[in-house]
């Protein structure tokens, strides 16, 4: 072999290894779905602003046009405390914690259906006022703003059980969770939404 030849074992061990970054496909699936609920609601609030401006609907009297904001105000208290929890569930993961990611789940999840029982309240104490989703277009879309949120409420509660479940099962470490942050995720994206929902519906 000549002085001048390098051989190639010694090349390879002078070229960079270049490393691919691997995306978890579960937790681009959960972003994805996020950005197109997104999307969803910036429809719903269009919708909502151009009915309360448009001066050509007559607006009933009976619609509560600013309603009252003390349940509400309890109920972001709630979610609150339940994002608090599930934050609390995903860092405890991540430390191989077993044991407070089912304790902040399980918070999470019982926060999350108080929240749908006294959002059961709020429609009743609604329709009792007079104010449904018949009332109005305007109405409609008041209306629809609040049930489809609930709805992903549901949605979060049920995502929530699920990590509970496989919890239990022992299927999550430090580095298998995808699926924790995934659910932590949405339901931070739940939280967000009820704010506007809450500075729009109600302080509007």
């Amino acid at each position: 072999m000549s002085a001048f030849t390098t051989p190639q074992s010694s090349i390879r061990r002078q070229l960079p290894v270049v490393r691919r970054r691997r995306y978890n496909r579960g937790l681009l699936g959960a972003v994805a779905f996020i950005a197109a609920e997104s999307m969803f609601f910036s429809g719903l609030f269009l919708a909502y602003f151009f009915l309360r401006t448009d001066t050509t609907l007559t607006v009933r009297s009976d619609q509560p046009l600013h309603p009252s904001i003390a349940l509400p105000l309890f109920n972001t208290l709630i979610l609150t405390v339940s994002v608090a929890a599930m934050a609390w569930a995903e860092r405890s993961i991540a430390r191989d914690d077993q044991r407070n990611l089912i304790v902040g789940t399980t918070v999470a999840a019982a926060l999350g259906l108080i929240f749908m029982l006294l959002q059961s309240v709020e429609f009743s104490r609604f329709v009792t006022e007079g104010f449904t989703p018949n009332s109005s277009a305007f109405g409609s879309t008041f209306f629809a703003l609040l049930i489809f949120h609930v709805l992903r409420v549901f949605a979060g509660v049920t995502f929530m059980l699920i990590v509970l479940v496989r919890a239990f099962m022992g299927q999550f470490s430090r580095h298998r969770r995808a699926a924790v942050q995934a659910c932590a995720a949405y339901w931070y994206f739940i939280f967000a939404v009820w704010l506007l929902v809450l500075a729009v519906l109600y302080r509007s």
